[in-house]
């Protein structure tokens, strides 16, 4: 329970600091405060705990997952410093919002509770529709707006899931014995209002336009952090109903859609965010694969944790580009010789994302095709590695723009404040985890605690 203690304590700090002091000191309280609950999930790592009668639960999957969504906003905070300075903003509630989702997604992931899982999910979602608005322009109000009303129709789904569960089991608590049609519906609606938030086909259609709307840190954070709250959530319902019958082949279908959709609609995008955004579309299919798998949460955990480090490395070097327009790709051209720290990123989070070896992302998708063939889906497996080999041509048609395209500008970009640090450290944990796996899939070995 520390660390929900430290993540409210934080949204808090950074609020009513903000009030009295400079949004930079309220930037450091919110690094202060995830770093210190990264350092008590590490203390009591691999040790369950639980309280309010069983309402909050942190076990080893919550841990994991809320490792993913602490990585996430350390990332977008530390990448953010050049960004904000070269437009006088954000005002200080863009930290605190931060912190509220963090502590949204926590709460998500660690209960079992429908109506705990709600709160969760409307506590990452509201400042989620605030920040997407934060850069205060045409753009970013449509974002905000597509995403609210989109994210309402969600809600209202998963709501809908939550009385039908009601109804047809007695209680609120995931697991409980039901039948019938009226079980079915709710299992459906439960799902598919989660699956909003994870981006799977048919339910994606938010993400291109609120990703590229937004201002590039928020993109950033809603790739990773948010991503790992949805499919923590979405994986406990799965769990607990059975992935068996109709739901089965549904879900089966939706990987697919996804995987396929998101790469080949990725491939003829113009502007570089929105391109990454149909790729995030895409590995929530690969993510959701892992669900196929008798113990899905290790591999799903470690794909989260893979991603959240490629994706969010990428989305720190456009936000050095990025002049509130989006980034068109004749924008990457010289990157290299501008910015030798933003080539390498961009490099090495590319070839993660593309599944190359010997990077993180490479055993992300390794044990989540495991995982899935161990289940004995291997139609799935291959079809999914075919869609994979479609997206490494779009991944190299952004790693060309930068390397080989002849630059449009002349001008070196010049690094300030916690930027250079949030790159390098990024680049050097998405090689450092590729070549030595078992540092990262070791800490999700235990988060088994969510067994079929």
């Amino acid at each position: 329970m520390t660390t929900l203690w430290i993540l409210f304590l934080t949204a808090l700090a950074a609020t009513f600091v903000g009030f009295f002091a400079p949004a930079r000191t309220a930037k450091v309280f919110t690094l202060l405060g995830l770093v210190a609950a990264l350092v008590s999930l590490a203390l009591r790592w691999g040790e369950p705990f639980s309280a309010y009668g069983g309402l909050y639960v942190l076990d080893s999957f919550a841990q994991g997952f809320t490792l993913v969504m602490i990585v996430g906003g350390l990332l977008a905070l530390l990448a953010d410093c050049d960004y904000f300075q070269r437009r006088g903003w954000p005002p200080f509630e863009y930290y605190a919002l931060v912190a509220f989702a963090v502590l949204g997604g926590h709460v998500m992931a660690s209960t079992a509770h429908l109506g705990v899982i709600v709160v969760g999910l409307e506590l990452l979602s509201i400042p989620l529709y605030a920040l997407a608005a934060s850069r205060r322009d045409e753009a970013s109000y449509e974002a905000s707006l597509k995403y609210f009303l989109l994210g309402a129709v969600a809600s209202a789904v998963f709501l809908y899931g939550i009385a039908l569960y009601f109804g047809a089991t007695g209680g609120f608590v995931l697991g409980a014995a039901g039948s019938g049609p009226i079980y079915a519906a709710a299992v459906m609606l439960l799902l598919a209002g989660l699956a909003f938030k994870t981006a799977l086909v048919p339910f994606h259609w938010w993400t291109p336009d609120v990703y590229q709307g937004s201002p590039a840190p928020v993109t950033l954070f809603m790739a990773t952090a948010v991503k790992a709250a949805a499919f923590a959530a979405f994986a406990r319902v799965l769990a607990a109903v059975g992935l068996e019958g109709p739901l089965f082949y549904a879900l089966a279908a939706l990987v697919l859609l996804t995987v396929f959709w998101g790469n080949l609609t990725a491939m003829v995008q113009g502007e570089a965010k929105r391109m990454l955004a149909y790729s995030s579309v895409a590995h929530a299919g690969y993510i959701a694969l892992a669900l196929f798998g008798p113990d899905p949460a290790p591999a799903m955990g470690y794909y989260l944790l893979a991603y959240a480090l490629s994706t969010g490395l990428a989305f720190a070097v456009l936000m050095q580009l990025d002049d509130g327009r989006g980034v068109r790709l004749g924008e990457l051209a010289g990157l290299w010789n501008r910015s030798p720290l933003l080539g390498l990123g961009w490099t090495v989070a590319l070839f993660s994302l593309a599944g190359l070896p010997p990077l993180v992302g490479f055993w992300g998708k390794y044990l989540v095709f495991l995982e899935a063939a161990r289940g004995g889906q291997y139609l799935l497996v291959a079809l999914a590695l075919f869609a994979a080999v479609i997206a490494a041509y779009y991944y190299l048609k952004l790693l060309g723009a930068a390397l080989f395209a002849k630059a449009t500008k002349a001008e070196k970009i010049v690094l300030s404040g916690s930027t250079p640090v949030g790159i390098a450290l990024a680049t050097l944990l998405v090689v450092l985890l590729g070549v030595l796996p078992g540092l990262g899939f070791g800490l999700f070995t235990a988060a088994n605690a969510i067994v079929r």
